[in-house]
Order: C-alpha cells, then sequence, then structure tokens
C-alpha cells in the first residue's frame, strides 16, 4: 500500500464498491478504505434482502460494472440475477437475490483484478486540508496508529457524508422542515422455513396482504438456488392479535417476508427504529438494542403464529443496523421529489432515478396505519454530475445516499441499485479528474459521460433496447404465469394484463 493515490475511497458499501472499480479500471491509482474486514456495508453487514431493481418497467437503467457484479456472482453461484415481481408494489419492478458471502468475495476479487490497494480495519479519523480543498484523510488504524493517505480525489462513500461534513461542508440532517429522517431497520433471516406453506397461507388469506407477488426468473442460475420466489407484506390479522395479547411489540404494522436466496430461508424486513440519529453514536448504540429486541419479537410471532415457520430459527442477523437516512450533503444541485417524480431530465446526467419514492414513516405505524409514502414515478429521472460535487468543497466527489438531494429524492435513489450506478458514476468522475487533473467543479460532464459509456452506463435512455427488454420480460412472465396452473399470490386482475 502506497501514501499517495490518485483517487481514495472512503467506505466499502455498494457505491464505495462501485467508484473504486470505476476509477481502478479507468487507470487511476485507487485506495479503497473500510472500517470492516470485509465489503458490502450495509448489503452485507446490515443483512440487507436482494438486491433492488436495476429497472424501472422492464427497461433496465443500472448497467456496466454493478450489471457485470451481478453477472459475475451468478456465475460464482451466489445469486439469481435479477428476477421480476409481477407486481412490483412495496418491491420495484426487479430483485436480485444473492448470498452475502459470495458478495464479499466477488466484489473482492474484482476490485483487485482492477488494481485497486483495499484497506480494512481503518477508520475515517480526519480530513487533510489545504484551504477549501481536500487533500488527503487521516485513517486509525486497528493498532491505534494514525495513517495519514494522500489523493487527488477523494470519494465520499461512507453513507452518512462522514468526508464532507469532516472538510466542513453544508448538510441537511433528514427531512429539511423538521429533520426527521427515515427509520432504520434490524434485518434477519430464518432458516428451516416450510415456505411452501407459508406461500399457501399468503394463497388462502389474500386480503390480508398489502402486497404480494411472484418474482419470475429471467435467466439461468445455480440449481442450488431454485426455489419458488415470491415477496408479501401482511399477516395483518394475525399481527394484531399478537399485539393486543402483548406477544408482539415492533414499529410496524404489518411483516414483509420474502425468500432468502437458499431454499427453506426467508428474509425479514420487519423492524422499525424509529426517532434515533444514527450519526450519533448514543443513539446508534440505542439503534442497535432497540433493533435486537424487535428481532427477537418478531421471530417468536412467527414461530407461534405461522403456518411454515414451527420449527424455523433465527439464522442470520446483520452486525450492524441498516440505516435509511441521515445526513444530505449540500452540493452544486440539490435533486428534488419534484424532480424524482416527473422524471426530470438534465444535460449533465452521469445515472438515472427510477425506484418509486420510498418514505418509511418516521414515527413507526399508527395503530395499524402505514403512515408512509410510496409514490411511483412518471418517469426515470436524470442524476446530475452537480449532485456528486460539493458546493463549496474541492479535491472531493459525493457517491451513494448521501448526494446532494431532498429527503424525498433520497427515498428514491438511495436503493442499492441506485447507489450503485451513483457510485460507478462518481468513480469515473474522479478518474477523468485525475487524468485531466482537474478540480470536480470543474471538469467538463462529457468526458465523464464518455468515461461512463466505455464502462456500460446507462446514464440516458436507449428507447430500442428498452422496447427489446420489456417484450422479452412480457413474454417470459406470460410463460411462467401459464406454468403455475393458476396456483399465484399476486392479484388476479394484475396477471390477467399479461393475456394476449
Amino acid at each position: 500500500m502506497k501514501r499517495y493515490y490518485d483517487v481514495i475511497v472512503v467506505g466499502g458499501g455498494p457505491a464505495g464498491i462501485m467508484s473504486a472499480m470505476a476509477s481502478g479500471k479507468l487507470g487511476a491509482s485507487t485506495l479503497l478504505v473500510e472500517k470492516n474486514g470485509f465489503l458490502g456495508g450495509t448489503a452485507t453487514a446490515a443483512v440487507l434482502g436482494p438486491i433492488s431493481p436495476f429497472h424501472y418497467k422492464d427497461e433496465q437503467v443500472i448497467d456496466g460494472l454493478p450489471q457485470d457484479f451481478m453477472d459475475r456472482m451468478v456465475r460464482a453461484k451466489g445469486s439469481t440475477g435479477h428476477m421480476k415481481t409481477i407486481d412490483p408494489y412495496g418491491s420495484g419492478d426487479s430483485l436480485g437475490f444473492y448470498d452475502r458471502e459470495k458478495y464479499k468475495y466477488v466484489a473482492a476479487e474484482m476490485l483487485v483484478e482492477f488494481g485497486v490497494d483495499i484497506l480494512y480495519h481503518a477508520t475515517l479519523s480526519s480530513v487533510q486540508m489545504e484551504s477549501s480543498r481536500v487533500t488527503g484523510i487521516t485513517v486509525a488504524a486497528k493498532s491505534g496508529d494514525l495513517l495519514p493517505l494522500h489523493a487527488h480525489v477523494v470519494v465520499d462513500a461512507t453513507g452518512d457524508g462522514d468526508v464532507a461534513v469532516m472538510a466542513g461542508e453544508n448538510y441537511v440532517l433528514g427531512d429539511a422542515v423538521n429533520h426527521k429522517m427515515s427509520p432504520s431497520s434490524s434485518m434477519f433471516e430464518m432458516a428451516n422455513v416450510d415456505t411452501g406453506r407459508v406461500y399457501q397461507y399468503i394463497l388462502d388469506h389474500p386480503d390480508d396482504f398489502e402486497f404480494k407477488s411472484d418474482i419470475v426468473p429471467m435467466r439461468e442460475f445455480d440449481e442450488r438456488l431454485r426455489q419458488k420466489y415470491f415477496v408479501g407484506q401482511g399477516f395483518k390479522q394475525l399481527v394484531r392479535q399478537a399485539v393486543e395479547k402483548g406477544e408482539l411489540s415492533f414499529g410496524r404494522d404489518s411483516v414483509i417476508v420474502l425468500n432468502g436466496i437458499h431454499p427453506n430461508t426467508m428474509h425479514f424486513n420487519a423492524t422499525r427504529i424509529c426517532g434515533k440519529n444514527a450519526t450519533d453514536v448514543v443513539e446508534r448504540s440505542e439503534s442497535e438494542l432497540d433493533g435486537r429486541r424487535q428481532i427477537e419479537s418478531v421471530s417468536e410471532f412467527m414461530i407461534q403464529y405461522v403456518p411454515g415457520f414451527e420449527h424455523a430459527f433465527v439464522s442470520v442477523t446483520g452486525s450492524e443496523v441498516g440505516v435509511r437516512e441521515t445526513r444530505h450533503i449540500e452540493g452544486l444541485y440539490t435533486l428534488t421529489g419534484q424532480d424524482a417524480y416527473e422524471g426530470r431530465k438534465f444535460e449533465d446526467s452521469v445515472s438515472r432515478g427510477y425506484f418509486p419514492i420510498d418514505l418509511h414513516n418516521p414515527d413507526g405505524a399508527t395503530g395499524y396505519g402505514n403512515g408512509g409514502v410510496w409514490m411511483v414515478l412518471k418517469d426515470t429521472f436524470d442524476i446530475p454530475y452537480r449532485s456528486l460535487v460539493p458546493k463549496h468543497i474541492d479535491g472531493l466527489l459525493l457517491s451513494g445516499r448521501c448526494i446532494s438531494g431532498t429527503s424525498e429524492a433520497h427515498g428514491s435513489y438511495r436503493t442499492q441499485g441506485g447507489i450503485m450506478g451513483i457510485g460507478q458514476a462518481a468513480g469515473a468522475a474522479a478518474a477523468v479528474c485525475v487524468r485531466n487533473q482537474a478540480q470536480p467543479r470543474q471538469q467538463d460532464v462529457k468526458e465523464i459521460q464518455a468515461a461512463l459509456d466505455q464502462l456500460g452506463g446507462l446514464y440516458r435512455r436507449d428507447e430500442a433496447r428498452a422496447r427489446k427488454e420489456k417484450a422479452r420480460a412480457r413474454a417470459i412472465t406470460q410463460a411462467y404465469i401459464k406454468s403455475q396452473n393458476g396456483r399465484l399470490i399476486t392479484d388476479k386482475a394484475i396477471l390477467a394484463s399479461y393475456e394476449d
């Protein structure tokens, strides 16, 4: 490892991985700094479920290195690749199931292949500055030593915008009005589940679920991962009974279940930790305690109440709580909820947003009402390069969920697929800045777009490709529906829309 690099990426989550891959593949000497001893961030440490969509209404929106990563995961027998949710409400248009241990391995091997150095067990301690320009970082090693590292460009992929804040950039915490944030969740999985009986329960109680969908394979994947994939949010009658008896305590009014990557396992997005600032160490510690209490409550509820879970057990919990929202760093342009909803396009586009605006109720469930927001977009929207450039600080690029956007816009682009696309753009921009010895705010975006073309990124729609993708997805879905002989949990009206 060297002390000077062209690019230093801080944070080894999905955004940071893609930033470092893009920078390294484009020829910049690159270091990725990660606090854990493995990669993946929330995707692995917080036991995130499937990779959220790369798609908008069957049109692939995220491509390039993120898709290369998914393809390699499939070849490593660690992923299904992206599958289609017949009813996208609540989950988006596709889901990519994956093995978290394979994720750690494949990501690291790709980074090494692209010449990226990885520094594990290193915590950001301070930011080195010359006037208003970031020139490097100092990390605290496990030994307690402080290690100074220098770079032409630093990429902040910490999620919370830690580098930008240490450098003195302005930010908004959560919602700009009251500073409330989408709650965190402690995700977990249960094994030894009779998933067939769970599916049958959903089939027999359709009105007890807010949403439910069959999930359709779009490609071949390893035989060991094959099973009937589905997602459902509900069990509301059972939840109500357990709450009234004092046998269930959590921050929601329903439970979301979907398959784990391996047969007879189920993944839970079923806890909600409200009113805690994840950038505050005391409040984050309280979140971890609360999350584990909710895991215990929900898992015992499933064993006692839900058919198919009688002999199940908690098999995986996260090493940290899954954080949805903290700081939004001020950039040259702040993406708004209106930008997202209207599907606005920008000349300096470097990636695209596509996921519905998904705002979890910051106060938790109120009675049995959800209290959140799920707003389907009119079209995909562009992520402008200006939202990746801090407003007042040079030598720094933003990557992932900390880019410049409102809480509403963030509710769309924060998903794993979205931040992978943003990460790829930030890494490409960093490499181009190095090549031209330019500051991010000085860099012509057309050169960044050319670099993204080289990587295969989709920062604008390819109409012909989109039409082919939609036709293919429809044909595969039609065939899948016919193969199931009417035994599907998806709403019948949606299934009927696939009839010729």
